[in-house]
This record gives C-alpha cells, structure tokens and sequence, in this order.
C-alpha cells in the first residue's frame, strides 16, 4: 500500500500511551477509526475527529493499518487473535502494528498467526513514558520487513521523533527488553539514591539538578526522580507494567543462560511494590520501600 496520509488507520487500547499517540495520529492528518473497552476516552477521541466504533472486529474492517497499544501478551490475544478481533476484520494486505511491550517470542507468534491472513506485522515497543506520548517524542523500536517498515514510516512518525528500523519481526521487542532492564535498575538505585541523601541532610532539588549534569545522569533520573523528590504518585507508568516488563527479562536470561545480577534485584523491588498494593501507582511509588526502611518521607 502507498505510503499516503488518506491511509485508513485503526487505534486500540486508549490508555495513558495509547490515547496521545491516537490523537497524534489524527494531528497528522490520518484518519482514524479507534476503540477502547471504556466510553471515556472514546468520546474524547471522537470530539478530536475520531471515528468510534463498538468493537475490535469493526476496527480492523474499516483500516488498512491498525495499530494495538494494550498493557500486556494476554490482552493482545484477546484483541487481535480470535474469529471476532481484529484479524479477522483486516484484509490481505492490511498492517497490524504492535506498539505494548511483549517478549520476542511471544511478537513472533502474533506474526506467525496473522501471516496466515496476509496481514503484515510491524514490531514496533515505545519509549519515553507518557509525556512523551503526548508531545509526540517517543522512540520507536521497529522490527518488520523492511518493505512494510517503509510503506509505514510516516505513520510510525506520527507517534514518535526518533523511529529506530532494527530488523525482522522479534528485533524491536528484542531492544525494548534490553532498554527496560537498565530502565527497572535505575528506578531502584535512583530510590536508593534519594533516601540516602535525603538520611545525609542532603537539599534534594539541589541533588537533582546537580546530577542531572553529571555522570550519574539518567532519563529516569530526571524524570522519575524528580516524582519521587515530590511524592508525585499520579499513574503515567503503573509499576505492574515494569513489572511485566521485568519478568520477560528475567524469563529470557534463564532461557538463555546469561547472568542478570543487577536485575533480578531491581525485580524483587518491583514485586515487593506490587505486594504493598503499589501496582497501579506511578513507578516512582517504589521510593515508599526505601522510604519504609529508612524511617524517612521524602516531603517531610
């Protein structure tokens, strides 16, 4: 299919990620026919231009390319797998883009399926969080024939400033995995971090931008730092989907045999999280943990 904004493309999951990156699709020119299980979100999209509809089967029948953006694999198979999803709306020819963050393995076995149908599959993680979504800044991590990858490109620049092409199917999910396991260690030494100096007396905000220039920088620093500095545990990135992330990498290290230290620490921080009913809290509520050991609250 030519690469052209008249293009009919397809949104699912208008979550915290999902609905900013749709209405960026629609910014852009596209039109977009989009779905989510809550009314919500759906009437606010339709106010934007959007075409609603009442199920996944609809969406896939009215687009040529659908992108899904749901929390996890299982939701993913519900969406996209049975008679009634969106495969089975899609024609010969048509683009599934998966933009949630699964293992390779499992992306892999949606290409495998939807082959079947003629329909192409783009492996393309997010990075960036949610502010990101909404200004249009993501990284994507593309994985795809090179061909489909193309036919798509302008889309996929829709929804992020930097759109990386690194391979086949399997790739993108491949780099997002890696990208996580340094993303889960920062957040638990950035907590530790921030306890410690906040123990020596230390003027956090202080701290913060110091090391925002320094050498112990990171994007999680600044931004999730700076939330836990506040307290600020307003869900933008729920723990439960670091989490998720986590136990793929933890799950492909034993599957491969390679040493994760460092990370299978940073995923028993995250469990205990979810133990303490943090999950659908910011992933910058991990601070509590510390927070809990040293006796200390950051805004006190």
């Amino acid at each position: 299919m030519a690469q052209e904004r008249n293009k009919r493309i397809g949104f699912i999951g208008l979550g915290s990620m999902g609905k900013p990156m749709a209405t960026n699709i629609l910014k852009a020119g596209f039109p977009l026919t989009v779905y989510d299980i809550r009314k919500e979100p759906l009437a606010e999209m339709e106010k934007l231009g959007a075409n609603i509809v009442n199920n996944v089967h609809q969406v896939g029948e009215l687009s040529d390319t659908v992108v899904v953006m749901v929390l996890n694999y299982p939701q993913i198979k519900e969406v996209v797998l049975p008679p009634g999803g969106v495969l089975g709306g899609l024609q010969n020819g048509s683009t599934l883009i998966i933009t949630s963050t699964i293992s390779p393995v499992e992306i892999v076995e949606v290409e495998k399926v939807a082959s079947q149908s003629g329909v192409a599959v783009i492996d393309s993680p997010v990075s960036g969080g949610h502010e990101r979504a909404v200004d249009g800044t993501l990284v994507l991590m593309v994985g795809a024939e090179e061909r489909v990858f193309k036919e798509n490109e302008l889309l996929l620049k829709a929804m992020g400033k930097r759109v990386y092409y690194t391979g086949g199917v399997g790739k993108g999910q491949t780099v997002k995995m890696i990208n996580q396991l340094l993303v889960s260690i920062h957040h638990v030494a950035t907590a530790e971090a921030l306890v410690m100096a906040k123990k020596l007396g230390v003027d956090l905000k202080a701290l913060h931008d110091i090391i925002s220039n320094s050498l112990g920088d990171s994007a999680v620093w600044r931004m999730f730092g700076a939330r836990m500095i506040a307290r600020d545990f307003e869900p933008k990135g729920a723990v439960s989907t670091l989490t998720k992330d986590s136990r793929i990498i933890m799950q492909t290290a034993l599957e491969l045999g390679t040493p994760i230290l460092i990370s299978s620490i940073a995923y028993q921080v995250l469990r205990i999280a979810d133990s303490k009913g943090l999950s659908e809290k910011d992933s910058a509520s991990i601070i509590t943990i510390f927070e809990d050991y040293a006796g200390i609250k950051m805004n006190e």
